[in-house]
């Protein structure tokens, strides 16, 4: 299967992490061997102290990792990384060790407001310039402020870059989704209307035909009566099959929400959709389907937004003349549920037609089951 562009572009933001750490760990060890005069530090490489370092290293990657790979608790990740660099910084105030600042610096935005992401792009290089004793300290304070804040905008110009995308997208799969459901719509509608005009325009006139068929039988001579008593059967055979042709297309009026759910649900990257639509699931009625679809509509936006989840499941089923419409994902939510503009809507929307909606978080995950009665479907 291939990869999604999230994914890609994940991947490549890793590689580039990796490789950036890899050449500061193997210059920063190497020349401290050497004893190199250009790498300015504190402790000589004794064996214990060249296991303090590498462990240290080792922390900053493991908290770029868990930055880049969890959904909860991000912040952790920065956290180890602030703590390990400003060890570092104290052992080799040098301006090779701040290359590890920009990667820190880069994901800033995703925690902290601008103001105090700046702030910090500013005093990285500030601590540096405080510790270290080398001659060109205050330039490389300088060159790195610059580039820690050129980092800092990058960074947020592609985060702005790929939540707009997103937003789009969400769109996009909204507007497919509601053209379905509207084109199903339309199509029954249709389909009524020409019932409606052959029962009562069609069927109208067979009636008053086989009528006056009756009335000529009974006033036509004995030569004629023969082919009017043909003519009346079938009229009669044509009237009861128009109303048997009305009947099949009333039957028929059910509208397709499967699709319009599966048009809701195409090209989500990073959360694996299932949808699970019961065979004996019938709606009729466009504001029970309306309803159903909002509520799966609202349900995976505040999935996407909230929950940091990896799989959600879509199960719509009946039981005991009641449809159910089930959202549950494997988030972990730790906080109480306190439902906002969205959960709030999807409730007044249900009661208007006598449904209910029950809401349940915890740690497994987060579900929501909507209940309509069959006679409003």
């Amino acid at each position: 299967m291939k990869l999604s562009r999230r994914l890609n572009s994940k991947f490549f933001e890793l590689g580039l992490g990796f490789l950036t750490w890899g050449f500061i760990c193997f210059f920063t060890l190497h020349f401290w061997q050497l004893n190199d005069p250009n790498i300015q530090h504190r402790l000589p490489p004794t064996p214990g102290t060249i296991v303090l370092v590498c462990s240290l290293l080792l922390l900053f990657l493991a908290g770029y990792l868990w930055r880049m790979l969890r959904n909860e608790l991000i912040w952790l990740g920065p956290l180890v990384q602030s703590l390990c660099l400003l060890s570092l910084m104290w052992l080799f105030p040098n301006g090779m060790i701040l290359i590890l600042g920009i990667m820190l610096v880069a994901h800033l935005s995703e925690l902290f407001k601008p103001l105090i992401c700046v702030l910090i792009c500013l005093l990285l290089p500030l601590l540096n310039f405080l510790l270290s004793p080398a001659e060109y300290g205050l330039v490389n304070a300088m060159l790195f402020s610059t580039l820690n804040l050129f980092a800092l905008f990058i960074a947020t110009r592609l985060q702005a870059e790929r939540q707009a995308k997103e937003a789009n997208a969400h769109l996009l799969r909204e507007l497919r989704a509601t053209q379905s459901l509207l084109y199903t719509t339309t199509r029954r509608d249709e389909r009524l209307r020409i019932a409606r005009d052959l029962h009562d325009v069609l069927g109208h006139h067979l009636t008053a035909l086989s009528i006056q068929l009756e009335v000529a039988n009974q006033l036509s001579q004995d030569n004629a009566s023969q082919p009017i008593k043909r003519a009346q059967e079938l009229a009669k055979l044509l009237l009861a099959d128009v109303r048997e042709a009305v009947a099949d297309i009333r039957r028929a009026n059910q509208l397709d929400i499967q699709s319009a759910l599966q048009a809701l649900i195409q090209d989500l990257d990073g959360l694996n959709i299932i949808l699970d639509v019961a065979e004996d699931v019938v709606i009729t009625d466009a504001r029970a389907a309306e309803a159903l679809f909002r509520c799966a509509q609202e349900a995976l936006t505040n999935v996407l937004k909230h929950a940091r989840a990896t799989q959600c499941r879509l199960h719509l089923y009946k039981r005991q003349e009641i449809l159910y419409l089930q959202i549950e994902d494997n988030g972990r939510h730790t906080r109480q549920v306190v439902p906002g503009h969205g959960l709030t809507g999807m409730q007044e929307r249900l009661n208007k037609l006598d449904g209910e909606l029950k809401i349940t978080a915890d740690a497994a995950g987060f579900r929501l089951l909507v209940s309509l009665p069959d006679s409003a479907a």
